[in-house]
């Protein structure tokens, strides 16, 4: 009886061996596939960081050349200002000149039709006592 027993046992850590054996296998297989996911993980940070320093390096290039743009076109907006300001000032002169102009036509137009009537009397002179 006893040998049965110890039949029995060893039969059912069998069956418990071989479910565990299942899943160290399966676990194997996770565990590799991990490391596959890792390394390549591993390649894509490395690819990363490189594509993350050339990046640095142009964005250093461009720096200087956004500022030496960003000054040309603060000059453009100065002189363009400046050019308002006097095209301002131009057409005021150019309104006091049409202003000027039209008054002086006026002026003409009344001249010409200007007349003077002469009146020459002749008679005895008055003399004042």
């Amino acid at each position: 009886m006893d040998q049965e027993l110890l039949d029995g046992i060893r039969q059912i850590v069998r069956e418990e061996i071989s479910g565990v054996k299942d899943d160290v296998s399966s676990l194997k297989g996770d565990v590799s596939s991990l490391k596959s996911d890792v390394s390549s993980l591993k390649t894509d940070v490395s690819t990363l960081k490189t594509d993350v320093s050339t990046l640095k390096k142009d964005v250093a290039e461009m720096k200087p050349q956004l500022e030496e743009n960003t000054n040309i076109v603060r000059a453009l907006l100065a002189n363009s200002e400046e050019h308002g300001a006097k095209l301002n000032q131009l057409e005021h002169r150019v309104s006091n000149l049409e202003g000027s102009q039209k008054r002086q036509g006026e002026l003409e137009a009344y001249l010409k039709n200007h007349h003077h009537q002469i009146i020459i009397e002749t008679g005895e002179p008055v003399f004042d006592e």
